[in-house]
């Protein structure tokens, strides 16, 4: 008599159940829910207005949880520029430099600052209302700001001075100034675009941006 063939069914191994995630784990992704549910509530409606238990709920969590993992909105919102920021530098503006030193870098580093502007405008947005808030009723956030406003003209001031040896940047360019106007420059565009995206033309102004940088910069 003839062998009848397996069917489906029978051939089937059964399936492993799925892998439980660690102690560990389950903390990292409340962490990082938490945290992008803060951007989304205060790019759309700012610091005052958010509240932890709002931040829990958009999260899926108790505002209980919210608190207890990070012990007051405050300590929340630092935990939040901190990672943002962290992530910009290493996820976009350390790749895009990588090979590149001087005024080229520079320039680069300003591209990728506006370009990850049009990309990610929820998280910069709510970077940007942030920093407004440091100014008044959050005067805990100024220092978070200032550490990084200080990485950003530390790096920028590097490719200055590296610029000037290469000698593709005047010798009587100052560093540390024209670190801070390239700062300002940037924060100045970027403030333009979130308030009124139509009637800049972010594009043309990346751009811009390079060209006079290498104009008020170059020999």
């Amino acid at each position: 008599m003839a062998r009848t063939a397996p069917t489906a069914a029978a051939t089937r191994r059964p399936g492993k159940p799925p892998r439980r995630r660690t102690q560990a784990e389950r903390s990292a992704l409340s962490e990082k829910l938490m945290l992008r549910a803060a951007v989304k509530l205060i790019a759309r409606q700012g610091y005052s207005r958010t509240t932890l238990a709002e931040i829990g709920k958009v999260a899926g969590y108790s505002g209980g949880l919210v608190s207890h993992r990070f012990g007051s909105k405050q300590d929340l919102l630092r935990a939040l520029v901190e990672r943002m920021t962290t992530r910009f530098a290493h996820d976009q503006m350390i790749p895009a430099i990588e090979g590149r030193a001087g005024l080229d870098a520079l320039c680069e580093m300003g591209d990728t600052y506006l370009r990850e502007l049009a990309a990610r405008e929820e998280r910069l947005r709510a970077l940007y209302v942030l920093m407004g808030e440091a100014l008044g009723p959050v005067p805990e956030l100024r220092s978070v700001f200032a550490e990084l406003n200080e990485s950003i003209r530390s790096a920028a001031g590097g490719c200055i001075r590296r610029g000037i040896e290469e000698g593709r940047i005047r010798a009587d360019v100052d560093p540390g100034a024209g670190a801070a106007m390239f700062l300002a420059l940037l924060r100045g565009v970027a403030m333009q675009w979130l308030v009124d995206p139509g009637a800049v033309d972010l594009a043309a102004l990346r751009e811009s941006v390079k060209e006079t940088i290498r104009r008020s910069l170059a020999r």
